[in-house]
């Protein structure tokens, strides 16, 4: 068995998805995935598959971590970018160009999470598609 961190906000519309369909979390979460690995393109591992997976989990602990963190990261570093390496914060700056150069510069191409230090911990992202009106007048 795994365990899986998720936003509270996720987890709630994870419950109210599972009572519509009659199913328990763990159930959709399982038809969820499979779903999703299903539709996963097979790319043949031309070398850099492998790294890039890596850096991709590395970021993806960094991100854990930073949620792990966000009370204490918060107070500290409120409306600063901040930069996590190994589940620490090793640079903060109010420009996010400045602390990625640095970053870059000291870290070369190490996965860095580069973060805005928000009141949440996950952004909420909307993106709204355009539509077509038909008849307006």
């Amino acid at each position: 068995m795994i365990q899986v961190s998720l936003s509270e906000h996720t987890i709630g519309k994870l419950r109210q998805m599972a009572e519509r369909k009659g199913t328990d979390i763990s159930e959709l979460l399982d038809r969820a995935i499979e779903r999703y690995l299903a539709d996963e393109p097979s790319i043949p591992d031309q070398g850099w598959g492998v790294e890039r997976d890596g850096q991709i989990a590395q970021i993806e602990r960094e991100q854990q971590a930073y949620e792990t963190q966000h009370k204490q990261i918060l107070e500290a570093y409120a409306g600063q970018y901040i930069a996590m390496r190994h589940g620490k914060v090793v640079d903060h700056d109010l420009d996010r160009i400045v602390i990625g150069k640095r970053v870059r510069t000291k870290f070369g191409n190490e996965p860095v999470l580069i973060t805005p230090v928000l009141d949440e911990a996950r952004q909420t992202i909307v993106v709204r598609s355009p539509r077509l009106l038909e008849n307006m007048a």
